[in-house]
């Protein structure tokens, strides 16, 4: 039995998953939802197929929708998926069985963790004990998840509380242009990691200082990542603790060394 699993991630979330995932299912590929891999069009290989993501805007980052609705999948394997948010998944698992449906393909079942949330421009951040507590948690919860998909369970989480709202919420995400408020203070020195780490390619350095290319996913690998903390948003990141998955190192999110 082989898994392939495919995991979008900025702050690292996502990876810590998958990998733990990886640790607990036998012969699992992991492959990253990025600018690089948008153009898979062959079948996903697999006896099992995942995928693992956080929740933007109360469903599917933009990418990850638009790589599932790409990706050939055979239509009788087992297909799961786990989300990460800082408060439900909502209408996300929606979206994943309209897109298998599609393709003749069913979603098996729906896991989710709560992990720490990355976007206070949009809501107070969680308290930092709050965040403790659940990066602590989520090895725990992946393991449980993975005795699950070793089983084969069909298991789908409950997760509409209110549709039409989330549905509203989530026509307004348009992330591409969402980087022309992105700039960066005088410590800005020019170490390009930000562009390194942009799963999106969304990233050129002009003179050795960041310019976006107006194709953002909204990730905001590049403000967390940098070690200067020199990238902002608006005046909203102003004095404002970065957050990474503290179990994941920088380099495992370069892209140009995949």
């Amino acid at each position: 039995m082989s898994t392939t699993i495919y995991y979008f991630t900025g702050t690292g979330n996502s990876l810590k998953i998958a990998k733990d995932l990886k640790n607990e299912i036998e012969n699992t590929k992991l492959v990253q939802i990025c600018k690089n891999n948008m153009e898979i069009n062959k079948r996903a290989v697999g006896d099992k197929i995942g995928f693992v993501f956080p929740v933007y805007f109360r469903g599917l980052p933009h990418m990850v929708k638009s790589f599932m609705e790409k990706l050939e999948i055979n239509p009788n394997v087992y297909i799961f998926a786990v989300a990460n948010y800082g408060g439900s998944a909502a209408i996300a698992f929606e979206q994943i069985e309209k897109i298998l449906l599609d393709k003749g393909a069913k979603l098996s079942a729906t896991f989710g963790i709560d992990m720490p949330g990355n976007m206070w421009f949009m809501y107070y951040p969680h308290p930092k004990e709050d965040f403790i507590n659940r990066i602590n948690a989520q090895k725990e919860k992946t393991i449980d998840i993975a005795k699950e998909i070793n089983k084969n369970s069909v298991t789908k989480m409950d997760t509409l509380i209110n549709k039409v709202a989330d549905e509203k919420i989530y026509s307004e995400f348009q992330p591409n242009k969402f980087d022309e408020d992105f700039w960066t203070n005088p410590k800005c020195n020019g170490c390009g990691i930000c562009s390194r780490v942009c799963p999106a390619n969304n990233i050129n350095l002009v003179e050795e200082k960041p310019k976006w290319q107006h194709k953002c996913e909204q990730c905001l690998a590049c403000i967390h990542w940098c070690p200067q903390s020199s990238i902002q948003y608006k005046n909203d990141s102003l004095n404002k603790e970065r957050y990474q998955n503290p179990e994941i190192r920088v380099e495992e999110l370069f892209q140009d060394l995949r």
